[in-house]
């Protein structure tokens, strides 16, 4: 596989994870610099780590993860959304998406569809290591590129768009749910 196709796979892979940067880069308020690169670098690791881990497990354990894995994504990305929204009702805002096991979750989340192609991978005898760097770097530039433009957005809209992020985050959760 050329890499031209790893860096198309890459940038579909990473729809998810730069939407939701687009959505911290307009929350974030405090150390911009650090959290872009915090945040980036958790979407760029975890698109890089989960074909890995697709590849080594192969076709035999997707069959037990495939029936629900829609599922898991689907909930993390709506119990989060549903926080941020109850979150852009309050005065004080308590929610923190810099947290390391919010973070966590969104990356996990969003990765999901990077370990089924490793699993593709494995099944097509493809070496996995270039691809997954790609990806993982594809990943992080995205990333960290939604970080400002949402940081650029905020100036817009402002305040609001803590709500707005919400609605993102659960239309992405539903997008999944029904991509199965």
């Amino acid at each position: 596989m050329d890499i031209i196709a790893n860096f198309l796979i890459g940038i579909s892979l990473s729809i998810d994870a730069f939407s939701i940067s687009v959505v911290s880069g307009s929350i974030i308020r405090k150390n911009k610099k650090f959290n872009s690169l915090k945040i980036s670098l958790s979407f760029g690791f975890s698109q890089f780590i989960m074909p890995i881990l697709g590849w080594y497990c192969g076709i035999k354990f997707l069959k037990h993860i495939a029936e629900f894995d829609n599922f898991v994504a689907f909930f993390i990305l709506l119990i989060i959304g549903i926080k941020l929204i109850y979150e852009s009702k309050k005065i004080k805002k308590t929610f923190d998406i810099t947290k390391l096991s919010t973070l966590s979750l969104l990356s996990i989340a969003t990765s999901i569809d990077a370990y089924a192609v490793g699993l593709t991978f494995s099944l097509l005898k493809i070496e996995i290591l270039t691809p997954s760097l790609i990806i993982g770097f594809t990943t992080f530039s995205i990333s960290l590129s939604g970080f400002y433009i949402g940081n650029k957005i905020q100036k817009i809209f402002g305040d609001k768009l803590e709500l707005i992020a919400g609605i993102i985050l659960i239309s992405i959760a539903f997008k999944i749910l029904f991509n199965q």
